[in-house]
């Protein structure tokens, strides 16, 4: 629906101003009168303020003449139709305007029929004028989008090794001559392995964000496209430095972790020296972020080329698995954790990038270990407490250090299955006493109510704990809370008060003290040194 018309009337004298605007309906016409002026100062004053569509103004006024007021609009660029009204005398003035770009002029005395055709061809000139810049804008807004689409569809072409889709680019002005190229990716942890997280709309919304602030860096930085590959955001830059890409990516993670609290991994790949080699950078991208499952979440990741030590690592595998077993075997609590590290250092030689291949290597460790146990009359098979099987637990680790406290937790469950079978009638108690830990670690559980609990003195309770475990129970205590600790702060967004009282401290400081005695950092430090 069209809009009304905005009329500006003007006349040094009152009696002509009140008879044109009872001489037509101008509301019938579509027009609303917004302003009158008596001299050609104030109608300058009220062009500038009330944006009218149209003037109609007596050509010969004290203070700016008609001429003076539509020199000022044609010099102004304004869309303003003017029509002038003028005595027969002032008939060549009148003329001369029109030169200057008046619409029509009216020769005085006005009447009615002369008023309403000058005021409908008025009407029909503005609204043509304004339809035609309303299809220009609509087709300038078209043919931006189709060169946007264009433009991505390209690029994925181009990522996909098609090497025309290069000079097509170039052919339609898109690529800047630079020294390299290369092809970021960016996806959100979440989606990756938590999508039922996710509902469909508020996908959608975190998208939408995220695609705006992508886009917004990567045109801060120059010479750089965005598109979609996949369920991925990718990034094509074009730079003179090769380690150009890897500070617009780090401002990049910045303001997505900073604004939109999201975490998400960035792969950088290689530079390439050809915009037609971009299909071997996305590739190189994409096997910089599988490496996220052995660096950990929420960072940016550059391709590192390293040599393989394959025949070696294997070598030292199965050294460290032969003597994992015997420190089971032998129930050496001390070493066991010593040894499933130095084991755990050649799986995360012998995966490469490879998540499965992480998982498969721990889960054969696992497997042998149960044999060798199963060996000796002791083999009792691993289950979880969700009754998930072994395998796909390990396969829903996130990371890779997730892994390594899952194996962790493996091991001390099959040295407590060992030490039961050989242990008899006590270990059913210890294992009771573990398992009330275990569940209740974040209460008050002092030495006297574990003692009540297997029905011992305390003075026994702490001798039996100390022969089957060779450490005290308060060390025991503090052992099972900062393991619990360790997983929150590496896997939640709990600030350190909240982790503390999780775990069974009402005085965050000294959590903090009790964790630093236990690794080295407080919590904080100890996240920080993770991510560097």
């Amino acid at each position: 629906m069209n809009r009304n018309i905005r009329v500006l009337l003007a006349d040094d004298e009152p009696v002509i101003l009140r008879g044109l605007k009872k001489l037509i309906s101008w509301d019938t016409l579509g027009l609303d009168i917004v302003g009158e002026a008596r001299d050609g100062i104030e109608l300058k004053a009220l062009i500038d303020s009330c944006t009218p569509d149209l003037v109609i103004s007596d050509i010969s006024m004290p203070g700016l003449s008609g001429i003076d007021i539509i020199r000022d609009i044609h010099e102004s660029g304004r869309p303003v139709k003017v029509v002038f009204i003028s005595a027969y005398q002032e008939f060549s003035y009148a003329r001369q305007a029109v030169q200057y770009g008046a619409l029509d002029y009216i020769v005085k005395p006005v009447n009615t029929g002369q008023l309403e055709q000058v005021v409908e061809r008025a009407v029909a000139v503005i609204r043509q004028e304004s339809q035609e810049e309303r299809n220009k804008e609509m087709l300038k807004s078209y043919e931006r989008k189709n060169h946007s689409i264009t433009i991505e569809e390209l690029l994925q072409l181009l990522t996909d090794g098609n090497k025309g889709a290069a000079s097509a680019l170039a052919r339609m002005g898109n690529l800047a001559i630079t020294r390299y190229a290369s092809i970021c990716v960016i996806e959100t942890d979440e989606y990756s392995s938590q999508t039922s997280r996710w509902e469909e709309r508020e996908r959608k919304l975190v998208e939408f964000a995220l695609s705006n602030i992508i886009k917004e860096t990567v045109d801060a930085a120059g010479n750089g496209y965005v598109f979609r590959k996949g369920e991925r955001f990718a990034v094509l830059l074009q730079h003179e430095q090769a380690t150009g890409p890897e500070q617009i990516m780090q401002d990049l993670h910045h303001q997505i972790n900073s604004y939109l609290k999201l975490q998400v991994s960035i792969g950088i790949g290689w530079p390439v020296t050809g915009i037609e080699e971009a299909d071997e950078s996305y590739r190189s991208a994409l096997k910089a972020l599988k490496t996220r499952y052995f660096a950990g979440l929420n960072q940016v990741l550059a391709d590192r080329e390293g040599h393989q030590e394959g025949p070696r690592a294997v070598a030292e595998w199965t050294a460290a698995q032969a003597s994992l077993t015997d420190a089971l075997k032998s129930l050496d609590m001390e070493q066991l954790p010593v040894l499933a590290g130095r084991l755990l250092e050649t799986v995360r030689v012998l995966s490469g990038d490879s998540r499965n291949q992480a998982v498969s290597h721990v889960y054969n460790s696992i497997l042998q270990l149960e044999q060798e146990l199963a060996g000796i009359g002791a083999g009792g098979g691993l289950k979880d407490p969700e009754d998930k099987p072994l395998l796909e637990m390990l396969t829903d680790t996130p990371t890779f250090e997730a892994l390594k406290q899952l194996y962790l937790d493996v091991l001390k469950r099959l040295a407590d299955q060992l030490a039961y079978k050989m242990n008899g009638r006590e270990m059913p108690q210890l294992l009771q006493v573990k398992a009330f830990v275990e569940e209740h670690y974040a209460e008050n559980i002092t030495l006297e109510s574990m003692a009540a609990l297997v029905f011992m003195n305390p003075y026994y309770f702490s001798s039996f704990f100390k022969k089957h475990t060779g450490q005290n129970f308060k060390n025991y205590i503090t052992e099972v809370r900062m393991g619990h600790a360790l997983r929150l702060l590496l896997h939640s967004d709990l600030m350190v008060y909240e982790i503390a009282e999780r775990v069974g401290y009402n005085n965050a400081r000294h959590f903090s003290d009790m964790f630093k005695k236990q690794f080295g950092k407080l919590p904080q430090e100890y996240k920080q040194s993770l991510k560097r």
